[in-house]
């Protein structure tokens, strides 16, 4: 037990560290904009104590989102960059620094819970370490009902040099009361040669690995500079479903193997591609890696199969945080990928 209890906490503390490296923000060319519009709101002290990060949610924004709060947090910023220097900038980088509380996001995009805000504002008053208490909310229309409530107390009455720094995707998914309370700051939408740009000059790698994260395009499923899934074997058994190979389950242990929430979220982002590819229309960014699987779906399917299908695979992502019977949820969407044309199987409640 004190092994799971040691583990969870370094889990946790990994959590709060903030890694800083201004030529993250420098490569990506989209969010220059953003930051000399931020450095200049801070320079004059005019930063809203809750701001609202609006953009893709790939690395890039990770990266914008942990240089911005280290640079609130530093004691002697550099030309409007943090020092890497400082004591709270070492404690930050090493994850030990007290006053930095940070609702991470994860594969699964789950919620997050109203016991977790209420830890926040149970410490939200204590005595701070240093000048500022950074509450780092990633993707924060993960906030349900109940949480957001409880965290609106807190945005609309929030203690003195208490930061809120949140990022967002789809806007209208954030609830109303939360949103009116937040500054937004939108940011240009990157194109794919950018993002592609941005992973060469970041981690060295070759451009079809750059090709292939630009695709994916989300942090939580991203690890260093590899997918954190199996994407060719995912992506093989769904040709194979679709085509006809072999019976309909033979394909399916990349599948049952893959989180849901993962397998659905990956399922979702070729659809679109496919569905362009099958009618003739340019692809923008498709790694040269996945585009003889994405061609041999565009040939499996009509163009009102792939309607039934981005039905099953919405309704699918739905189902996927529920806990019960996985490996038959998995089976139940491969029968009717078989064959989208069957509205007995597709429209089943």
């Amino acid at each position: 037990m004190a092994t799971d209890n040691a583990e969870a906490s370094l889990a946790g503390l990994a959590e709060q560290r903030l890694v800083s490296d201004p030529a993250t923000i420098r490569h990506a060319d989209w969010l220059a904009d953003a930051w000399a519009r931020l450095d200049r709101m801070i320079g004059a002290g005019r930063l809203p104590h809750g701001l609202l990060l609006h953009g893709r949610l790939g690395a890039p924004m990770t990266a914008l989102l942990e240089t911005l709060a280290r640079r609130l947090i530093c004691e002697s910023p550099q030309e409007g960059w943090p020092c890497g220097t400082c004591r709270a900038c070492r404690q930050a980088e090493q994850g030990s620094f007290p006053d930095i509380h940070r609702l991470a996001d994860d594969a699964e995009h789950r919620d997050i819970p109203v016991d977790t805000i209420r830890s926040l504002i149970d410490g939200a008053f204590l005595t701070r370490f240093g000048r500022m208490r950074l509450v780092l909310i990633e993707r924060v229309e993960r906030l349900n009902r109940a949480s957001g409530n409880a965290l609106l107390k807190l945005l609309e009455e929030p203690p003195d040099s208490m930061q809120f720094l949140c990022t967002v995707e789809q806007v209208d998914r954030l609830l109303p009361t939360i949103r009116s309370r937040l500054q937004r700051l939108r940011l240009r939408e990157p194109r794919p040669e950018e993002q592609a740009g941005w992973w060469r000059q970041t981690i060295g790698c070759d451009p079809e690995q750059a090709e292939l994260l630009a695709f994916i395009d989300d942090p939580t499923l991203v690890d260093g500079s590899e997918p954190t899934f199996d994407w060719q074997a995912v992506t093989e058994a769904w040709v194979r479903l679709a085509e006809g190979r072999g019976t309909p389950l033979a394909p399916l242990a990349p599948w049952l193997t893959t989180p849901r929430p993962v397998l659905a979220r990956w399922l979702l982002r070729l659809w679109p591609v496919v569905a362009r590819r099958h009618a003739g229309l340019p692809v923008a960014g498709l790694p040269r890696a996945l585009a003889p699987s994405v061609d041999r779906l565009a040939a499996a399917y009509g163009i009102e199969q792939w309607l039934a299908v981005h039905t099953r695979l919405i309704r699918f992502a739905r189902e996927a945080g529920h806990p019960l019977h996985p490996e038959l949820s998995v089976e139940h969407l491969a029968l009717d990928l078989v064959d989208p044309r069957l509205p007995r199987r597709i429209e089943t409640p």
